[in-house]
């Protein structure tokens, strides 16, 4: 009893902030609700019209592209900082403190100085003037601005899946380089043979966990953009934001939640199932 005792804040706090919301969305997501009038119960035609929706699908999409291009970069770039930063070198604690930077830094704070970077004579075009590159219009135009998004996104991920790695590269036992060495094993036969399958549970939970945190971006195209030029990048959860606080659609909102959570959790399940497919 002392022990439920000590766990029930905790669920508790969990059951009303998170669990009880998740619940609550499930069931607006069939109503017609305003947060004005009553809610009507409407079945699943908020479903339905989503489906025919250009606006959703338009954001569906974008928001896969975000996925698929902010998640492939950061986990080989993530491993290769995490193998560099897990041997010796000089100032190694400075660098590695240095690098992991952008992850401590507000998300707010972020977007506001990579929006000065990405004006006409921010940053990066003083660069690309001096190497006689023409400015581009970053934030301006709808065939760079999800790029220059999805840019931010690798930077800020990279070093925080850089520390779960270097977590698992320690784990490894060093007499197994030991003792492959011995054998005449190359240094990349080592991380061939020996680092990459002890790091499949690592890699398993880099893996799962950037697809769920670049499905659920928000806070940087909020800031930045707004969703445009051309909804260019209103990726799904700033299109659900919008919905329901600016158009007081709750009903489609939590519509449009109950498919994200859907497309997270297949994406998750399926990752799983791949990586743990041969583990036998």
């Amino acid at each position: 009893m002392f022990g439920y005792a000590i766990l029930f804040p905790t669920l508790a706090i969990l059951g009303i902030f998170r669990f009880l919301p998740m619940l609550e969305a499930f069931v607006i997501s069939f109503t017609k609700y305003d947060l004005i009038h009553p809610a009507q119960y409407v079945g699943l035609a908020n479903f339905v019209d989503l489906l025919n929706d250009p606006l959703f699908l338009n954001s569906a999409r974008v928001s896969l592209i975000y996925v698929v291009f902010s998640v492939l970069p950061v986990w080989p770039l993530s491993l290769a900082l995490a193998v560099l930063f897990n041997r010796s070198l000089f100032l190694k604690n400075v660098l590695r403190s240095a690098v992991f930077m952008p992850v401590v830094m507000p998300a707010v704070v972020m977007a506001v100085v990579w929006t000065f970077m990405y004006q006409q004579d921010g940053v990066l075009n003083t660069i690309l003037g001096w190497l006689g590159i023409d400015p581009i219009p970053w934030l301006r135009s709808s065939s760079t601005a999800l790029p220059a998004v999805i840019l931010i996104g690798i930077w800020r991920a990279t070093p925080y899946y850089m520390v779960i790695f270097l977590a698992g590269l320690q784990a490894i036992p060093a007499e197994y380089y030991e003792a492959a060495e011995i054998d005449g094993a190359s240094r990349w036969a080592g991380f061939w043979h020996i680092t990459l399958p002890l790091l499949r549970p690592t890699t398993l939970l880099v893996m799962v966990m950037t697809v769920i945190v670049a499905m659920k971006v928000f806070a940087v195209p909020l800031i930045m953009t707004g969703g445009g030029p051309a909804d260019s990048t209103r990726v799904l959860p700033l299109f659900i934001y919008q919905t329901a606080f600016e158009f007081f659609d709750m009903g489609r909102a939590a519509a449009m939640s109950v498919f994200l959570f859907v497309a997270v959790m297949l994406f998750s399940v399926a990752q799983i199932r791949i990586f743990t497919r041969n583990e036998d």
